[in-house]
Order: structure tokens, then C-alpha cells, then sequence
């Protein structure tokens, strides 16, 4: 593991971590703060000054779960769309490994090497701990895996244009290259899945209304002349893991959730290469 690629591995964990901790400072913060306020407004206004204020609280709070529920069931369905992806790539590498024996013995002896070879450098490339930018929010794969996939992948389809040329009508040949295509277009929907998020829009408007429901949430704590601390760490424990797990869910190859455990239905095909 590259120094660059530990640095990217704890950019993930920085900004995840802190962003939870972040949400669970400033909520106990701004309960507090809300309370404060509460307590002078009613000090002001006397005793049935927070009549009314539940219609507010009630839509800022049913907004805030409606987002919550919708990011969590999104980055659900991403992950599994992932796990799926692993599945489909798998599938086009088998379709492609059986069709390799339509094609006569010479050609395959050529061939079954390099899809070997090729195997091998998209199992290395997903066991190789996958980095974090935080300014594209997307995850990373090593530069120098992707270079030498992007190299195995090349060597492959032109032996595969060597053995299977234009114009040649072979029936091996006819099924053998589209399922090899098919491969490497799998392959290429499995990186492009590390940057399908949510606009950053969904997540900053969920972010505000989490701290602005805990203002909200302390204003109404005014209404109790003690003040509980347990209520208001777990209000603001429950808002920080919520939208951690979230965050987690969204990078399934670089925290605490992983999809990684789908990698050993590629390691089967490799073992059934060899």
C-alpha cells in the first residue's frame, strides 16, 4: 500500500467521521442554544408563548425524516446495484471463458492466458485498498492497478483481433467477442458505480435541517424548567450515526459496510481459468 493510497484511505475517514461529529457537536450546541432562547422567550411572553409552535416543528421534523428516508433507501439501492454489478461482471467473464472452448486448440491456447492475465489484474485491482477524493466525493481505485488492467485488457482484445480477424466467418469467433465485450463494458459500469451519488444540494439541505430542527427541538425543551442531558445526546447521537451509515453506505469498499465480500465469486472464476 502506496503512501498516496493510506493518505486517501483517511481523507474518507476524516470527512466521514467528521461530518458526524460535526452534526453531533453543532446539534447538542444548538439544542442548548434553542433552549436558551425557549427560556428567555418565555420569560418575555409568559407561559403559553410555545402554543402553536408544534404545526412548525411538525413539518421541519417530517421534512428532515422524509430526506433522511429517501437517503437511506437510496443508498441502499445503490448498493445493492453494486453488488449486482459484481454478479453481471462475473457472468459476461464465465459467458466469455465458455465460448473460449468453441474456438479451435491453438486459439485458445493463445487466449486463455491473456483472459487469464486479465482476470487476475481486475481481482488485484478491487483487493487493493480503493481511495477517497473529497473534492469529487467519489471513490478511487490505484492509479497503478487501473494502469496495468487498462494494459492486460488491451493485450487481450488485440490477441483476440489477432486470432479472430475481420472477415473471417467463424462461429467460435461470432460468440466469443461479444461476450468479451460484454466483460469489459461490465467492468467499466463497475467504476463508473463509484460515482453515482446524490447532488451535494440533497445533502447540505439534509445537514441544515438536521441543525435546524435541533434549534427548534431545544426551543420547545424550554417548555420543562430541567434540562435532560440524556435526551439530548441521543437526539444528537441518533442524527450523527443516521447520517454516517448513510455516508458509509454511499462508499461501499472504504468503511465500516463493505461490498467486498461479493469479490470471491471473481476469485472462483479465476480458480476455474487456472
Amino acid at each position: 500500500m502506496g503512501s498516496g493510497e493510506v493518505f486517501r484511505i483517511m481523507m474518507f475517514f476524516l470527512f466521514s467521521g467528521g461530518v458526524a461529529l460535526l452534526i453531533f457537536g453543532g446539534s447538542v450546541a444548538l439544542l442548548k442554544l434553542g433552549r436558551h432562547f425557549g427560556m428567555r422567550h418565555l420569560e418575555r411572553q409568559g407561559t403559553d408563548a410555545l402554543a402553536g409552535l408544534g404545526a412548525v416543528e411538525g413539518a421541519v421534523f417530517a421534512l428532515m425524516g422524509l430526506l433522511l428516508a429517501f437517503a437511506i433507501s437510496g443508498a441502499l439501492q445503490r448498493f445493492d446495484e453494486r453488488r449486482l454489478l459484481v454478479l453481471q461482471e462475473v457472468n459476461a467473464i464465465n459467458t466469455a471463458a465458455d465460448r473460449l472452448l468453441l474456438l479451435d486448440g491453438a486459439s485458445q491456447e493463445r487466449l486463455k492466458p491473456k483472459l487469464k492475465a486479465y482476470v487476475e489484474g481486475r481481482l488485484a485491482l478491487y483487493e487493493k485498498p480503493i481511495g477517497f477524493s473529497v473534492i469529487d466525493e467519489a471513490a478511487v481505485y490505484s492509479p497503478e492497478a487501473v494502469r496495468e488492467v487498462a494494459s492486460r485488457k488491451q493485450d487481450l482484445w488485440q490477441e483476440a483481433a489477432s486470432v479472430c480477424p475481420f472477415g473471417i466467418s467463424n462461429t467460435g469467433c461470432v460468440l466469443f467477442l461479444p461476450s468479451l465485450n460484454a466483460a469489459f463494458e461490465a467492468a467499466t459500469l463497475r467504476s463508473g458505480a463509484n460515482q453515482r451519488h446524490p447532488p451535494q444540494a440533497i445533502y447540505l439541505m439534509l445537514f441544515g435541517l438536521a441543525l435546524g430542527g435541533s434549534l427548534l427541538a431545544g426551543f420547545s425543551m424550554a417548555a420543562s424548567k430541567s434540562q435532560s442531558l440524556i435526551h439530548i445526546v441521543t437526539f444528537a447521537a441518533a442524527l450523527a450515526v443516521t447520517l454516517y451509515i448513510v455516508t458509509d453506505i454511499e462508499f461501499p469498499r472504504m468503511g465500516l459496510i463493505r461490498v467486498g465480500s461479493f469479490d470471491h465469486f471473481l476469485s472462483d472464476t479465476l480458480e476455474t481459468l487456472r
